[in-house]
């Protein structure tokens, strides 16, 4: 057995991960990055692969271990050295525990050393519990945020902190939180109750607003030289067939899990698309999908005839509202071509085109009037939804030879790495503006005629996007705030326009529909992380709030991620469910 030292710096910490990795057989364990530090050091996981939506069938019950939360140098390499002695045991085999593990979830309080100053600010994170806002920019301790957004997300049927004692004298001790105590793991452990405090572990057994359920949580306390035995004890009483239920947690999640999209349509549809307060496209969208869901969904009256007294005011005087907007703005009305077909009232196609008229060509090389010069990754979306359906509507070729000379002349904003930039001047590739990109060209390919000269380059570029995000897409299904930086915090309003895109694709016939492409099975997990972030009232999970070109990467990482009622990401995940529910009906 190798030697760990009896500290560790924060780089040590992946190439022991990847040494645990290579011990482990069966390889049931991936290395995943959940979170960032302030000092944008990466917390690491490693994921028992049996434990995750996308795993059939799932392993049962499934356990996280979580060590390192207060900080000190010690901790962490003596539960690497337990967890190398697991990989031999008959606990890390099939029939033993789908162990999954936080072994540093503080790294910064680990950095110090010969080549590098001590640590600027040592926090301990095994308080402050349920974090209240800040997600994820507050300026103490985001790592709280991380932790307690994935943890909740995942939801272990058990978590363990593994807290070690300074002194060998004080033994072992079991504490459980008010979920776990009682139940048959906690007696086994001969567990005492946790009182009600803001520690991790106690605030796992209590009902939170933002988690879905409730996770049985037990705390470890043991000097270094009795782990390994305690561990051991831990591992009898959780393998494949302990009697030990699923979690309050990830009994919710499976639940959010197994509604269809049709029914996810209806949650949506009753929250979002009842304003149009000022018009823009983050309220119209909604509008759009409560139209299209009325397609799919025979129960109930509709809401057109709601719809339509709603916009009244607009569509009695457009001028009032669009003369001077923006695209966002002019993206506002994207229901009103379909509003018209339902109801038969020509004032609302008069309406659409009105904002449709608006994008006026500038001159060669040049973004369309109102988009932004700088062919900005938002104007994609807003320029093939309106310029597209304008095309299809009217079979006019002026609006599709713009939208397509738009999105030919802005090639240069997507990276030799396939990702999209923010914009020409903006480096960055944030989460939305690449979601912007991919339902843009996904709209836009959806309405350009199969013999349009830019067709063939348009999907081409469509599909190298697609396939360099589905290379970043998270284990659980969602994209980071910043698609390549692993462990940034996974927005949810781009995770439904990237599924809508592949969907989109994949029912039009344009995207491939084999295995080996990954298409569908990116899909699929897009589907799945977005179904459990909506919950019963349609409240969302991590939308980034509305951002402009930012200076740089920290900038992005620190946009408020909002929870609970969001139009922008409640609209998003509208349509996508609609596109997943027509995309399983073919």
């Amino acid at each position: 057995m190798s030697t760990i030292h009896s500290t560790m710096h924060p780089t040590d910490i992946n190439a022991a991960l990847i040494n645990l990795l290579r011990k482990r057989s069966p390889a049931y364990w991936q290395s995943a990055t959940i979170g960032l530090t302030p000092e944008l050091r990466p917390i690491m996981a490693l994921l028992d692969t049996r434990t995750l939506p996308i795993a059939e069938p799932q392993h049962r019950p499934a356990v996280l271990l979580v060590a390192g939360l207060r900080g000190e140098t010690t901790d962490t390499p003596r539960i690497l050295t337990a967890l190398e002695r697991f990989t031999g045991t008959a606990a890390a085999q099939e029939s033993g525990v789908a162990l999954s593990v936080i072994v540093a979830a503080n790294p910064d309080a680990l950095s110090g050393g010969d080549w590098e100053e001590a640590a600027p600010r040592r926090v301990d994170l095994t308080v402050g519990y349920p974090p209240e806002g800040g997600y994820y920019f507050d300026e103490t301790a985001p790592e709280r945020r991380y932790l307690w957004r994935w943890i909740c997300c995942q939801a272990p049927d058990l978590l363990v902190e593994v807290a070690i004692a300074d002194n060998e004298s004080d033994g072992t001790k079991w504490e459980a939180n008010a979920a776990a105590f009682g139940g048959k793991v906690a007696e086994a452990l001969r567990a005492s109750p946790l009182g009600s405090d803001d520690s991790l572990v106690a605030a796992l057994g209590q009902p939170a607003q933002d988690a879905p359920g409730m996770i049985p949580a037990v705390r470890l306390t043991t000097h270094w030289t009795g782990l390994t035995d305690a561990l051991r004890e831990l591992w009898a009483v959780t393998g494949k067939d302990a009697d030990m239920p699923p979690s309050p947690g990830r009994t919710a999640l499976e639940a959010r899990r197994e509604r269809t999209p049709l029914e996810i349509g209806r949650v949506l549809s009753g929250r979002y698309g009842h304003a149009l307060d000022p018009v823009n496209y983050t309220q119209g969208v909604g509008i759009s999908g409560r139209l299209r869901l009325e397609e799919l969904d025979d129960v109930g009256e509709g809401p057109t005839g709601e719809i339509a007294e709603l916009i009244a005011h607009i569509a009695a005087d457009p001028g009032a509202y669009l003369t001077e907007a923006g695209g966002a703005a002019l993206t506002g009305v994207i229901w009103a071509a379909r509003l018209a077909d339902y109801t038969g009232d020509e004032t609302y196609r008069r309406l659409f085109f009105y904002a449709a008229d608006r994008f006026v060509e500038r001159g060669p090389g040049e973004a369309p009037s109102p988009c932004d010069p700088d062919f900005r990754v938002e104007d994609m979306f807003m320029c093939g939804a309106m310029l597209g359906r304008a095309y299809r509507i009217s079979g006019n070729a002026k609006y599709a030879d713009l939208l397509a000379r738009f999105l030919i002349d802005g090639g240069d904003v997507q990276d030799s790495s396939g990702l999209f930039k923010h914009a020409r001047s903006a480096p960055h590739f944030w989460s939305r503006g690449n979601g912007f990109a991919a339902l843009g060209y996904a709209e836009a390919l959806t309405y350009l005629p199969g013999d349009h000269p830019a067709r063939a380059e348009l999907l081409a570029r469509h599909r190298r996007h697609l396939d360099a995000l589905l290379r970043r897409q998270q284990p659980w299904g969602t994209f980071g705030e910043l698609v390549d930086v692993p462990g940034a915090w996974g927005e949810l309003t781009s995770t439904c326009m990237i599924g809508y895109a592949l969907g989109r694709g994949l029912r039009e016939g344009w995207l491939p529909n084999g295995d080996g492409y990954g298409y569908r099975s990116g899909v699929e997990s897009c589907w799945r992380a977005v179904s459990e972030r909506i919950d019963e009232n349609g409240g969302v999970v991590d939308g980034c709030i509305s951002t402009g070109v930012m200076p740089d990467m920290r900038a992005y990482l620190d946009r408020a991620a909002l929870s609970g009622h969001d139009d922008r990401t409640g609209s998003m995940a509208l349509w996508f469910a609609c596109e997943m529910e027509r995309l399983r009906r073919t």
